[in-house]
């Protein structure tokens, strides 16, 4: 296993991302296209995609319905990022997957278009839900949409979650743009499910669902999210979609987003359901909703100390992270150990929880597109923030100094979250 992660790494290093389905599409058929006898839900998104399928995860297998998934990042290990049910692909699947595929990688390396690693990851996926037919499968985009390695299915429905300015470097300059590229998983004649409100996106998938005769609902228009409330670590909410009412939803996870994100999932259910004849019942969703719980999404690692993690990656994230905050824990003061990736806007980032805390630590973790502490050090505005290189020693900085009226918040990115969670969960046992 150890071996397969290092040949991955390797080669996440050497080629990066190379958008483009060519070569996802030459190596599914080089396998015999397995991925063409599954059913799919497809979730794009700037924010909210991995919460809005963990939702409709929970949802599904509370009913009863077996149910592949593929998210991604990993918190903990790459296993994570494909799932049958509620459990990882084992060590065992991993590697006799990819040991039947890697005859077919090393001759497209020879032809030299070898594919990038989440290519591979992503095929891996399709591939072993092929041997085990769940009834459906759920998969989350990696990065934009209409090239994401992700886009060679035709699902019975599409999710596009909310639009925010990020990695504008590869998706365009404007929200517009952005949503043109989240827009493209929309396929003719299939039903998208949207929260993409603002003017200018809901304009662009609007266009682009009509140019496909596909039907579109949206939040806020076609379903609802009403009566929301907040109190003691849960909220709860109601949802009506035409004649469908549920009410009195409770979930843990918190933070308004995440009841538009409940919302979103719940409707896309609604249309299995309606479209598909998949038997789903109110109980389950109530259930469904209420079991959710997405590590790394305003996850309280820990009480005492108490210890929040945030994949907040891009300025709308980190806008409604401290709403919850603010929602949720109005008389703390907060601490925050901050690092990113060097494609995201992290001065805007920085901007906004330095107007929040009362610390700042900017740090900095391995990974090759990681922002440096002296880069986020420099985009700082604010006599609040310090630098601790090492994100070990910024994270036990943190933990020592923390008083009682005071949290600490661990954000940024969702892979510095990945070495952090593991290290703190040691930590804070």
């Amino acid at each position: 296993m150890d071996e397969i992660n290092s040949a991955i790494e390797k080669r996440q290093l050497k080629l990066g991302m190379d958008f483009g389905l060519s070569r996802m599409e030459m190596l599914l058929e080089r396998l015999g296209n397995p991925h063409q006898q599954l059913k799919y839900v497809h979730i794009a998104g700037s924010n909210g995609k991995g919460s809005t399928l963990n939702y409709m995860k929970e949802i599904l297998i509370t009913e009863g319905i077996s149910l592949g998934a593929f998210t991604s990042p990993y918190l903990v290990k790459v296993n994570e990022q494909i799932s049958l049910n509620r459990e990882s692909i084992s060590d065992e699947d991993f590697i006799s997957i990819y040991q039947e595929i890697y005859p077919v990688i090393q001759e497209m390396d020879e032809e030299n278009c070898g594919p990038t690693a989440f290519e591979i990851l992503t095929v891996m996926a399709l591939l072993f839900f092929s041997k085990k037919k769940p009834e459906i499968v759920l998969l989350e985009t990696g990065l934009g949409g209409r090239l994401d390695s992700t886009n060679v299915v035709v699902p019975l429905l599409s999710v596009i979650t909310s639009i925010s300015l990020e990695h504008t470097n590869i998706l365009g300059n404007t929200l517009e743009e952005i949503a043109g590229e989240k827009a493209g998983i929309i396929k003719p004649g299939v039903p998208v499910v949207t929260g993409a409100i603002e003017t200018g996106p809901a304009r662009v998938i609007a266009e682009t669902a009509e140019k496909n005769h596909s039907e579109r609902y949206t939040l806020g228009k076609d379903f609802i999210l009403s009566d929301y409330s907040s109190h003691a670590g849960q909220q709860s909410f109601s949802f009506r979609m035409n004649s469908f009412r549920l009410t009195d939803v409770k979930s843990g996870m918190l933070g308004r987003h995440q009841g538009d994100n409940a919302a979103l999932a719940l409707a896309a259910v609604l249309l299995l359901k309606e479209k598909y004849g998949f038997s789903i019942k109110e109980s389950s969703m109530k259930e469904g909703i209420w079991r959710s719980k997405w590590n790394g999404r305003f996850e309280v690692l820990a009480k005492n100390p108490l210890v929040i993690l945030d994949g907040a990656h891009n300025p709308a994230g980190m806008d409604v992270l401290l709403q919850t905050l603010r929602e949720n824990y109005p008389d703390f003061k907060y601490r925050f150990v901050f690092s990113a990736l060097k494609d995201k806007n992290y001065k805007k980032m920085l901007a906004a929880i330095e107007n929040s805390a009362f610390e700042v630590i900017v740090t900095e973790f391995p990974h090759e597109r990681a922002a440096s502490a002296t880069e986020l050090i420099v985009a700082s505005c604010s006599d609040k923030t310090v630098e601790i290189r090492d994100w070990r020693n910024a994270s036990q900085q943190a933990l020592q100094e923390i008083g009682e009226d005071e949290l600490v918040i661990f954000t940024g990115s969702l892979y510095f979250l990945t070495l952090v969670r593991a290290w703190l969960s040691e930590r804070l046992k």
